[in-house]
């Protein structure tokens, strides 16, 4: 019984292997709107034959092909399939079907059949006409001579005419695969904006057009022209995967001068997820050396984050990895004051403390503040004093530190925070004392302004 089991088992994987080692290689489908016209495409490949399938507004297209197809200057005419190839075209319209099937033998000789219905006619003329009427959006729905294709165009108008080309297409695999074999070419700058420009118009999917940018970005960021180019054709990206997949490439290319990347930055702004936004914004930090305009340019960017766990990211990577820039301080202040989160936001400001950040009075004084205005919690703003009371304050900045508790309501974690800053105070001027015991006296609790007031005796 067993044995007849595992037999069963064994049948049974193998089917399976079978089922799959006869399934298509690669396969592509594609539903799009273009023009006010309904166009659908699927394509697949096995063992270099290859099967498409067009519907367009009541048209339908099914062509099989193998080996390489060679077509007249006016793409009208099949003059040349390779040893042993073939294509086959059916197209139904309304109701009514046609088919030409073409093959070649081992010496290249080609013979044509051709079908109306089911009936045999006569290839020529009536289907030799029906060929060359069908033919040209034949090869603009497939990549059938493409190679040839683009060269006879380029030969003959240079970039502009494959791009004229191009743009009659409807398929978004077929245009990416002209792209690609016109960016063969050693084009000017004039001709890669106009290549940019015209794959951000055209190409509607976002993995295609991702595809192009990401493949000739050398090219693409060559020049202040090209990256304007650049920059408006991945805003048409939808997709925030797509484009944090463009930006990570950009990031990683070591000649990006920080000009460029500033340009580059702006790209950003069009990433909706939080999560994408802040992957790009710490990977640029992680292996970029970003002069102080682009770390300002982050810190402004992080602004647009969202999620208070995401923007803390962020801006404790600047603190820990690039330092605030003198200039950059208030905006990062005015980030920092988006966060709701009392504990995100006393994360931050710890970081600030730990990395003996040589603030001013007047900027510690606007960090203050931020602390007086948006942490609710006395337990965290207790943490936020004590851990500034262990800094090596001036007299100023003590006088503006003891100023600003005035938002702490509980006598316990009052007493906490002036007996944390008692030391530094009884070692400074009268000034200073004024101010601690004016602090003091917000203190309702008879026990706790005891502790305070014999602190600094």
């Amino acid at each position: 019984m067993q044995s007849v089991s595992i037999k069963k088992r064994s049948l049974f994987i193998l089917a399976l292997t079978t089922l799959f080692l006869l399934q298509p290689n690669e396969i592509f489908s594609q539903k799009r709107t273009k023009n006010n016209n309904s166009y659908s495409v699927n394509s697949s490949h096995n063992n270099g034959k290859s099967t498409i399938h067009v519907k367009d507004n009541g048209k339908e297209f099914k062509i099989e092909y193998e080996g390489e197809i060679t077509l007249s200057d006016d793409d009208r005419e099949i003059t040349g399939i390779s040893d042993g190839g073939f294509i086959e075209i059916t197209k139904s319209s309304f109701g009514s079907k046609r088919r030409v099937y073409i093959e070649a033998d081992r010496n290249g000789n080609l013979s044509y059949s051709y079908y109306v219905g089911r009936s045999e006619k006569n290839f020529n003329p009536e289907g030799k006409e029906w060929l060359a009427e069908i033919l040209p959006d034949v090869v603009r729905s497939t990549t059938i001579a493409a190679e040839s294709r683009v060269e006879r165009f380029y030969a003959k108008g240079g970039a502009k005419a494959v791009l004229n080309e191009i743009e009659e297409m409807d398929s978004d695999y077929v245009e990416s695969r002209y792209f690609s074999l016109l960016l063969d070419h050693n084009l000017s700058d004039s001709e890669l904006v106009s290549v940019i420009e015209t794959a951000g118009n055209t190409i509607d999917s976002d993995h295609y057009l991702a595809q192009i940018l990401k493949s000739n970005q050398k090219a693409f960021l060559s020049s202040s022209r090209t990256i304007d180019a650049y920059i408006d054709a991945s805003k048409s990206l939808n997709s925030d995967h797509y484009m944090t997949n463009v930006l990570k490439q950009v990031i990683s290319d070591r000649s990006i001068s920080d000009d460029q990347m500033a340009k580059l930055l702006d790209m950003t702004k069009s990433i909706d997820s939080d999560h994408y936004l802040t992957n790009v914004l710490t990977e640029i930090m992680d292996n970029r050396e970003l002069n102080t305009q682009n770390v300002t340019r982050i810190i402004n960017l992080s602004k647009d984050i969202g999620s208070d766990h995401y923007k803390t990211q962020v801006l404790k990577k600047v603190i820990r990895e690039k330092n605030i820039p003198n200039n950059a301080y208030d905006a990062f202040l005015n980030t920092l004051s988006d966060i709701n989160s009392d504990h995100y936001a006393s994360e931050v400001i710890k970081l600030l403390f730990e990395s003996e950040l040589k603030a001013d009075s007047n900027s510690l004084s606007k960090l203050l503040t931020l602390v007086k205005n948006n942490i609710d919690s006395d337990h965290y703003s207790t943490t936020i004093y004590k851990m500034l009371a262990k800094q090596n304050l001036n007299e100023e900045q003590l006088i503006t530190a003891l100023n600003s508790t005035s938002n702490i309501g509980s006598d316990h974690y009052m007493s906490d925070v002036l007996l944390a800053f008692a030391s530094q105070v009884n070692r400074s001027s009268e000034r200073v004392k004024s101010a601690y015991k004016a602090a003091a006296k917000s203190i309702g609790s008879d026990h706790y302004y005891g502790r305070v007031a014999k602190a600094i005796d």
